[in-house]
C-alpha cells in the first residue's frame, strides 16, 4: 500500500447500486429460503419462524459492529495517549484485530450500495496501516508526526461511525425490524442500506461496573483459601451470621470448577431475594447475587461506604479502602482493595453493591480476592512519583498519584504509579512502573447505558 494512497482522504459518493460480498449473499440466501417455502406450501408461520431468525441473524451482527467499533475507539485513544513506544505497539496490533471484526460483521449485513464501499474501505486500510505501523515500531523505528497525525484522523472517522452505529441502534431498539428496513425503497436503496448512506457526509482518512483491574483472575490458580474443608451446616451457619435480616435459607446444590462452593438462595425480609456462595474450603462467602426492589434512595453514599466496609472486613479483608465506585439506579458499586504501606492492592479486590433503599448488601464477588490474595513483599520504588510524573503527556491534567500493585497479562504483579488524568473532557488511568519507567497500561472511563466502565 502507498503511503500518498494511505493518508488521502475520501468521502462517501453516490454511486449506482453494487452487492457487498458475503451481506448480501446471506440476504438472498434468505430470500431463497423464503421462495422455496412459498412454492412447497410451508406454512405463513414457518416463513415467519424463518424471517425470524434472518432477523435475530442480522441484529446480532450489527450488535456485535457496535461493540468492535466501541472497542476500537478505546484502544484508538490509548494510542494516542501512550508516550512509550512498546505500548502504542501493543494498542496499534489490538486496533488492527479490531478493525479485521468490524470486517467481518460489516460483510454480515444487507448492504447493497457503492456508499458504503467507503466505508469498508477505511475499516480494511486501518487494519493493514495499523499493523504496518506496528511492524515499524518492533523494527525499532518510531512513529513520525505524520503517522501521528493520520491515526488523529482515523480516530475522528472511528467517532463518526460510532456515533451513527449507536443512533441507529436505537431505532431497532425501539422496534424497527432490519428485514423491514429492507423491505422499504429509497429511489435506488432499500431502507436499511440508505439509514447507512446517510453517512456520506463523512471524511475518512485512507491509508483510520467496572473500575481498574477488576478482573484480574484469567487462567489463575486459587491462591487465597486456606483451612479444612467445612460442611454444608457451617456453611449455613457461616450465612446466618452475616445477614440479620434473613427470613428463609434454603440449599440449592454445589459448584465444583476452579472454587468448590455450597450455594444457597436467601429470602430477606425485605422481600429480596439474594443467591450465596460460601467456599468449601474455609467457609468463606465468595459471591452474592441479588438486586434492589425499588427505586427509593434512603441510605447516603457515605453511609453506604461504611457499610460496604465494614462487611468486607467481617468477611475477611482487612485494612481495606474504596478505590472505585459508581452509583446506578438505586444500587451504589464499591471496588474495595486492601492496601499494604500506602500501596493499593489491585489483585486483592473485592466488589460490593449496597442497596440505597435499606442499606443491605445485595453483592459481592470476592472472586479476585480469594484467587490472588496472599502476604506479599512488596518492593520499593525505583524511580520518584516525580520521574513518573514527567512520562505523563503534557496535555494531561493529573487529579490524584498514588502506588498500587497492578495486575497485568501472564500473571504478573507490577509496583506501578497510577495516575487519574484528564484529556478532551475524558478520564484516564496511566499506570508506569515503578521499577523500570514502562508504560504499562492506560485505562479509559467509558460511560454507558450501564455506568461507567474502564476499557
Amino acid at each position: 500500500m502507498e503511503k500518498s494512497e494511505i493518508v488521502k482522504k475520501n468521502r462517501f459518493k453516490t454511486r449506482k447500486s453494487t452487492i457487498i460480498g458475503l451481506s448480501v449473499a446471506t440476504a438472498i440466501l434468505g430470500a431463497t429460503t423464503l421462495g422455496l417455502g412459498i412454492s412447497q406450501g410451508i406454512t405463513s408461520t414457518r416463513i415467519e419462524e424463518t424471517e425470524n431468525q434472518l432477523e435475530g441473524y442480522y441484529k446480532k451482527n450489527y450488535y456485535d459492529l457496535i461493540d468492535s467499533t466501541n472497542t476500537c475507539d478505546t484502544q484508538m485513544s490509548k494510542l494516542l495517549s501512550a508516550s512509550t513506544q512498546s505500548y502504542k505497539a501493543k494498542m496499534l496490533k489490538e486496533v488492527s484485530q479490531s478493525a479485521k471484526d468490524m470486517q467481518n460483521y460489516v460483510s454480515s449485513l444487507p448492504l447493497s450500495f457503492d456508499g458504503i464501499l467507503e466505508c469498508t474501505k477505511f475499516i480494511n486500510q486501518m487494519s493493514g496501516y495499523t499493523q504496518t505501523l506496528q511492524e515499524k515500531i518492533d523494527k525499532g523505528e518510531t512513529l513520525s508526526e505524520e503517522d501521528l497525525a493520520t491515526l488523529e484522523e482515523m480516530h475522528q472517522s472511528i467517532n463518526e461511525l460510532k456515533d451513527f452505529l449507536n443512533d441507529m441502534s436505537q431505532q431497532i431498539i425501539l422496534g424497527k425490524n432490519i428485514i423491514d428496513m429492507r423491505n422499504t425503497v429509497f429511489g435506488e436503496y432499500d431502507g436499511f442500506s440508505w439509514s447507512f448512506s446517510q453517512m456520506r457526509s463523512t471524511e475518512y482518512p485512507t491509508m483510520i461496573y467496572d473500575g481498574p483491574f477488576s478482573d484480574s483472575v484469567e487462567n489463575k490458580k486459587v491462591e487465597g483459601l486456606s483451612g479444612e474443608e467445612v460442611s454444608q451446616e457451617k456453611a449455613y451457619e457461616k450465612i446466618n451470621s452475616v445477614f440479620n435480616n434473613v427470613l428463609q435459607i434454603d440449599y440449592i446444590g454445589q459448584t465444583n470448577g476452579k472454587f468448590e462452593t455450597y450455594n444457597f438462595k436467601i429470602k430477606t425480609a425485605q422481600e429480596q431475594t439474594l443467591f450465596v456462595q460460601v467456599t468449601k474450603i474455609g467457609g468463606n462467602i465468595l459471591t452474592i447475587s441479588g438486586r434492589s426492589v425499588s427505586d427509593e434512595n434512603n441510605i447516603s453514599k457515605e453511609d453506604a461506604e461504611k457499610i460496604a466496609l465494614n462487611f468486607a472486613k467481617e468477611n475477611g479483608v482487612q485494612n481495606a479502602q474504596i478505590v472505585w465506585s459508581q452509583e446506578l439506579n438505586s444500587q451504589i458499586y464499591f471496588n474495595i482493595t486492601p492496601v499494604v504501606n500506602d500501596v493499593i492492592c489491585y489483585p486483592d479486590l473485592v466488589k460490593v453493591k449496597v442497596d440505597l433503599e435499606n442499606g443491605n448488601v445485595i453483592g459481592y464477588d470476592a472472586i479476585s480476592y480469594y484467587t490472588n490474595h496472599k502476604e506479599r513483599n512488596i518492593e520499593k520504588p525505583e524511580i520518584s512519583l516525580s520521574d513518573a510524573r514527567e512520562l505523563i503527556g503534557d496535555s494531561f491534567e493529573i487529579e490524584t498519584e498514588r502506588l498500587a500493585i497492578c495486575p497485568l497479562e501472564y500473571n504478573r504483579e507490577v509496583l506501578c504509579y497510577e495516575f487519574k488524568c484528564y484529556r478532551d473532557n475524558s478520564t484516564f488511568y496511566i499506570y508506569i512502573n515503578a521499577v523500570n519507567r514502562a508504560e504499562e497500561n492506560i485505562l479509559k472511563v467509558v460511560e454507558t447505558s450501564n455506568g461507567d466502565k474502564l476499557m
